[in-house]
């Protein structure tokens, strides 16, 4: 069974961000120019959904719904159906959940290749990666973050003249932006930890130091670049990775499979307070079906992300994301002007609460309404409310009044937000 979904008429809905905001008071602040708004960032301000960066998905990005709201132009790098990589699908909801590929092959790239876009955003990208990597035009890299670049900052360059190849900051400040949205460093955590390699490190205080500086001085080099433009920046910091429905609490999932805890974890080789990643559902099943034997194996991807992930490790995950935010925090305070954007409390308060509309209350598990089908992607609903954050603390900054996104309408109309009772099963416990 491939993890990928087709829509139970309905999906789910990542809802990434109701953020809140450090701002100076209003009246010490100057006002904000949209005149030429950029966006430097990785797939949360792509507009990556259901793992797909996808036209169709893309309009639906939080930076694309501020830009809307502000009225400002915001060109994304529009890319074709059935997307980069294709989009997924829920074939199934029910336990355990069926999620594959649309079938198809990308022919093109982009549908607008021949305009500049200001969505720089490039997914997978780290902070090292927006600074220094640059497209190189080749299409059939095999190297998927490359490839990414290329979609995004390869063109129209390569097209119609010869140009210089730009790294994403590099081509911000080309722009002559008045105004900069910076949502970068998920990719710094979340591929640290898929990949084992964060995990690794817990156990080190001395590479974990080296990992930390690292980012610190990438992170204060992206910033101190994007000032010396003069342009207004509005810079995110980290959600919580582990908050994430990819993450599955083993308790939720003994109950979601109808399996006494204690057996389940005998068979998994798993404790009673592990995470289990989506990724490692497939083994998951084999194993409860008797198809393989257990325990669930160290990495369950080509990627070697882990099959499980401890508590102690997620509780230490969490206090690194946490380092890491006070590096943004502090690194942001010292530009003068800027505007901090707190994603990470805004995941709290989500993975908390819920988001209450009419009749139903989203939630941050897995078909809960605010995660798309990846398990760390947000849908449209999720979107706008992070939008609807950014909107909020761009005018308390500087006493604006733009108008913010109509979450109940876009809800309605969102395939994400199941409305099926039957297909909302997989609550894995963290709202009740």
């Amino acid at each position: 069974m491939k993890l990928r979904t087709s829509l139970c008429r309905g999906a789910i809905v990542c809802l990434i961000a109701c953020v809140s905001t450090a701002v100076l008071p209003a009246q010490s602040r100057s006002k904000i120019d949209f005149s030429k708004l950029v966006v430097v960032g990785d797939s949360l301000a792509a507009g990556v959904e259901n793992d797909s960066l996808a036209d169709f998905q893309q309009i639906h990005g939080f930076a694309s719904v501020v830009a809307r709201h502000v009225h400002a132009r915001l060109t994304l790098p529009l890319v074709p159906y059935p997307g980069a990589p294709n989009t997924l699908e829920l074939v199934s909801a029910q336990f355990p959940p069926v999620i594959k590929q649309v079938p198809g092959k990308l022919i093109f790239p982009r549908l607008n290749p021949f305009e500049q876009v200001t969505d720089l955003a490039v997914p997978l990208q780290t902070v090292a990666d927006a600074l220094n990597r640059k497209p190189d035009n080749n299409l059939n890299s095999t190297d998927e973050t490359q490839l990414a670049t290329d979609i995004v900052l390869g063109y129209p360059c390569p097209i119609l003249f010869p140009c210089p190849a730009r790294s994403q900051v590099e081509q911000a400040v080309a722009l002559n932006p008045t105004a900069i949205i910076v949502d970068i460093g998920n990719n710094d955590i979340l591929g640290a930890v898929t990949s084992g390699q964060l995990v690794s490190s817990l156990s080190s205080p001395p590479a974990l130091q080296a990992f930390l500086t690292a980012f610190g001085t990438s992170y204060g080099t992206l910033l101190n670049t994007l000032a010396a433009t003069h342009a207004t920046l509005i810079v995110a910091n980290l959600p919580d990775v582990t908050e994430t429905p990819f993450f599955i609490p083993v308790s939720a999932l003994a109950q979601e499979a109808k399996v006494p805890l204690d057996e389940l974890d005998v068979a998994l080789g798993t404790n009673p307070t592990d995470f289990v990643t989506l990724d490692a559902l497939p083994a998951v099943e084999a194993i409860l079906t008797n198809a393989t034997s257990g325990p669930l194996p160290a990495a369950c991807s080509t990627s070697g992300a882990p099959c499980v992930v401890t508590a102690a490790a997620a509780a230490a995950i969490r206090q690194v994301t946490m380092q890491m935010n006070t590096i943004i925090q502090g690194l942001t305070a010292a530009q003068p002007g800027a505007v901090f954007v707190d994603v990470f409390s805004l995941f709290d308060r989500l993975h908390t609460n819920g988001y209450k509309l009419r009749g139903t209350n989203l939630t941050t598990d897995f078909l809960g309404g605010l995660f798309s089908l990846d398990g760390i992607h947000p849908t449209n609903t999720g979107y706008a409310i992070l939008a609807n954050e950014f909107i909020e603390d761009i005018n308390a900054a500087f006493d604006t009044h733009f108008r913010k996104a109509d979450i109940e309408g876009i809800a309605q109309f969102d395939p994400l937000v199941l409305r099926d009772e039957r297909c909302r099963g997989w609550r894995w416990g963290h709202v009740k």
